[in-house]
């Protein structure tokens, strides 16, 4: 079994993934939600619905997949310009001693962002970026992993007003009864914060004890290998500013300023810019086009544009010929195939537990007359292995959830919500985990004897808020 597990660990893993819920759709009846009980009868998914649910999987989430191929070849383009590598030179140098500083405040960051961000893949475009400069800062693949995508779920466990998973979460819970995004907010506030104290102290130990070894990292290769700087005198400013154009964008972009902190200026000047005509033309909505959005209600593909504009000048900027874009854009492209192959997998699980529903039969088992935390916080695990997509939760489950009442329901969206991040971060069904660790060259196996102590460590904290919760 060690050396079954030896090479593409990850792919392994996920087809086992895929085969276990094959095999659970011929044993669990699917479940429905009516007149107070689930009903259902076994869906059972075949031979066939293997390829099926690869190419749906696809189609499903063609945003994300096309995003993270775009950020490849945005980075494979980067790459050939002296600039971004003496950008990424200089970065490094300057935080040269004040690693363990600069580790946590881009944790917190990132967490913190994702936990108000209204997609959590948005923040994906700054990470090739960062683990450059943590792996030339001497440290390794892990902390790289932990400081960026590890940070990213922990904002999911925190998620406050943010993360395209929770709003769906609410959309469909809406359905049966009155639902807002802030429900018990300063507690689910505090759940973020616990978390960041107590990841970033494992962070802290394991990376304390990387820059105090002696042991070459040169085994560790990133995904986007910087050569050697050619013109020493190459620019690097011209690539800052378009980090700061586009950390500006994302940040402003995917934060729902409006719903969320009743901030109404980005949606009023969108609607004042495109409704601006000159004569009888409008000539900004015109040049933005129809599916142009105000800051807070951006899609991936907003940011998608603005890194082709961005190129597009940097190319000039630089003279980097068609030949090389064409190249740059072929080579990022490449190397993005097999985290999006093993999230084309993951994926097909969520697929097949579209077509066959068995989550809330499973969940049904657990859900007493009496409002009990420790059978929901089990009910929300077994949800988190096999939801990817949190929102979905929501549609398979709000029939059920919405049963509880007052506090017990408040409580209980307190429990999913935190569950659900806990969960993404050792669950093989977790897109962002399972990109990371392969985009980082990270087994699972590894990636596990890391974080275990963490998971233990705050499953036992969450009980506890739970407990409080139900019965003070």
């Amino acid at each position: 079994m060690k050396k079954f597990f030896e090479k593409h660990d990850l792919v392994k893993i996920s087809l086992i993934a895929i085969v276990f819920v094959f095999l659970l759709t011929w044993i669990i009846p699917s479940g429905v939600y009516q007149s107070g009980t689930v009903t259902g009868e076994l869906e059972r998914t075949g031979i066939a619905d293997l390829f099926l649910g690869g190419m749906t999987s696809v189609s499903f989430f063609l945003q994300q997949i096309l995003y993270i191929l775009f950020i490849g070849a945005f980075y494979g383009v980067m790459t050939k310009t002296d600039g971004y590598k003496k950008l990424v030179e200089k970065f490094a140098t300057k935080m040269k001693g004040h690693e363990i500083p600069f580790v946590v405040i881009l944790s917190i960051m990132i967490a913190a962002f994702t936990s108000i961000s209204t997609n959590v893949f948005a923040i994906l475009i700054f990470v090739p970026f960062l683990i450059q400069v943590l792996k030339a800062m001497k440290l390794d693949n892990m902390t790289a992993f932990a400081t960026t995508f590890g940070s990213i779920l922990i904002g999911v466990l925190g998620a406050t007003y943010g993360t395209e998973g929770l709003t769906s979460f609410v959309y469909y819970l809406s359905m049966y009864n009155t639902v807002t995004i802030d429900i018990e907010i300063m507690v689910r506030a505090g759940i973020l914060l616990l978390a960041l104290v107590l990841f970033n102290f494992f962070l802290i130990t394991h990376a304390k004890k990387v820059l105090s070894s002696k042991k070459s990292l040169e085994e560790q290769p990133d995904m986007f290998e910087l050569t050697e700087i050619k013109k020493k005198n190459a620019k690097s400013w011209p690539i800052a500013v378009s980090f700061i154009v586009l950390f500006i964008c994302v940040i402003l972009g995917f934060v729902d300023w409006e719903n969320n902190f009743k901030i109404t200026i980005f949606t009023e000047f969108h609607t004042w810019l495109t409704t601006l005509a000159i004569g009888e033309h409008k000539i900004f909505a015109y040049i933005l086009g129809n599916n142009a959005e105000a800051f807070g209600a951006w899609q991936l593909y907003h940011v998608l544009a603005i890194m082709g504009i961005i190129l597009a000048i940097l190319a000039f900027i630089y003279r980097i010929n068609l030949d090389s874009i064409i190249e740059g854009f072929s080579d990022g492209v490449k190397k993005m195939m097999k985290p999006i192959g093993i999230m084309v997998l993951i994926y097909i699980v969520f697929i097949f537990m579209y077509w066959s529903p068995i989550v809330p039969t499973i969940v049904s088992w657990f859900i007493k007359t009496t409002f009990n935390p420790f059978l929901t916080t089990i009910a929300a695990i077994i949800s988190g292995l096999f939801h990817s997509d949190f929102g979905y939760t929501g549609y398979a489950l709000g029939g059920l959830l919405t049963t509880y009442e007052g506090d017990t329901f408040n409580i209980a969206y307190v429990i999913y919500t935190s569950i659900h991040g806990l969960v993404s971060l050792i669950a093989p069904t977790s897109a962002i985990l399972m990109i990371g660790l392969s985009y980082c060259n990270i087994s699972y196996k590894k990636w596990f004897s890391y974080i275990w102590k963490f998971l233990i460590g705050m499953l036992v904290c969450l009980l506890v808020i739970f407990a409080l919760l139900t019965y003070l």
